[in-house]
């Protein structure tokens, strides 16, 4: 066992231990608006008070899921199999009758949200190809059929974007659309049905239009009826993100187009790290440190030389080095450090645990 799966497996027990019930991964979140900018701290700060905030993110069951599936492949342990159903069986339990799952949290109530069912569709999909169990395509089919008849896209010219929430039209956000693309890509894929790829070549030409002439994706750009647009958010995870998504679609298409596409928002990443290993937060804020950042920057390297890209040991090195170096005693993480220069968030998020579970795991060339 390597010192890098060792350190997963003691995150994953961790996980069990404080949010896995059985069918789900339950728990606190950093949310939205004023609990993201002010209220986690005091919830930090004042954590061993009993705060009614546990929430039910597909996300965060998808990242499970796929983490599950990673390491039932590499141990042959029936347990993480076992976990994996049961997680994708309450996802199924969960879905509403028109293919999508409420938003959990509740100042986004009456939302549905496209990453959020893209990623829980992402690990039923998963959950299909070890299983062939034909009611997880089911489900991932009806979310697919959501998408496209009432999320919707914004189409400009020859490019497409998926809207952020069903049914709305506001400012395009390229990372949803790298994750639908990813997504449809993995259903062609699995049913040989090639239909499913009818939108990629609007949605590929829309991120290759977005793309800065450094490589990075800008967080939010105009929308077909706003003008609001969003350079920099937390500039170099979601570019991380980004990344792995066209590297995953690249691996499943073996389209020549979108390997410039990544190169090149490599080249932006390479900027992202610390000498201290640390992800930067964005390209404006360089002391706040989030831990699943770092993980998914590490990540990005990772299979930037798995794919046969060369110049990326070095930060794959620092950057696990830094997650290693973050883990407590009991396998959990930090959540965040210097926010504001002086605050640090030590809740324990499950949405976030799992994001740096599943970048470990690529960390180690497993994913």
């Amino acid at each position: 066992m390597t010192q890098y799966i060792e350190t997963a497996i003691n995150l994953y027990q961790y996980i069990v231990a404080k949010h896995w019930n059985g069918q789900a991964l339950i728990g606190p979140d950093p949310g939205i608006r004023f609990n993201y900018r002010i209220g986690r701290f005091i919830k930090s700060y004042l954590r061993h008070v009993h705060w009614k905030d546990s929430y039910y993110y597909l996300q965060a069951q998808g990242y499970w899921v796929l983490s599950n599936w990673a390491l039932f492949v590499r141990t042959n342990k029936t347990a993480y199999r076992d976990v994996a159903l049961c997680c994708s069986d309450y996802m199924l339990s969960q879905q509403r009758d028109d293919g999508a799952w409420d938003y959990p949290n509740p100042e986004w109530k009456g939302r549905v949200a496209t990453n959020e069912g893209t990623w829980g569709a992402l690990g039923l999909l998963e959950a299909y190809r070890h299983s062939t169990d034909q009611t997880f395509l089911k489900s991932a089919l009806d979310w697919h059929k959501y998408l496209i008849g009432v999320t919707g896209f914004q189409a400009v010219g020859d490019e497409l974007a998926i809207n952020y929430f069903a049914g709305s039209g506001n400012s395009r956000v390229p990372n949803n659309s790298i994750t639908v693309l990813r997504f449809v890509a993995e259903l062609a894929s699995l049913t040989q049905d090639k239909s499913f790829m009818k939108p990629s070549v609007g949605l590929l030409n829309f991120i290759r239009r977005v793309q800065k002439p450094t490589g990075e994706f800008p967080y939010a750009v105009k929308s077909t009826s706003q003008e609001q647009t969003k350079s920099h958010f937390q500039c170099y995870q979601y570019n991380a993100f980004e990344c792995l998504n066209l590297i995953r679609y690249y691996e499943i298409t073996g389209d020549e187009i979108v390997l410039a596409i990544i190169t090149k928002l490599l080249d932006f990443l390479s900027q992202g790290l610390a000498e201290a290993g640390y992800a930067f937060y964005d390209c404006h804020n360089r002391y706040r440190t989030v831990t699943y950042h770092t993980a998914a920057l590490g990540a990005a390297f990772s299979k930037a030389t798995q794919l046969g890209l060369t110049g990326y040991d070095d930060l794959t090195t620092q950057a696990r080095a830094c997650v290693l170096r973050l883990q407590r005693p009991d396998g959990g993480f930090i959540h965040s450090q210097r926010d504001y220069h002086l605050l640090t968030d030590q809740r324990s998020y499950p949405r976030y645990l799992t994001m740096i579970l599943y970048h470990l795991l690529h960390l180690e060339g497993v994913v």
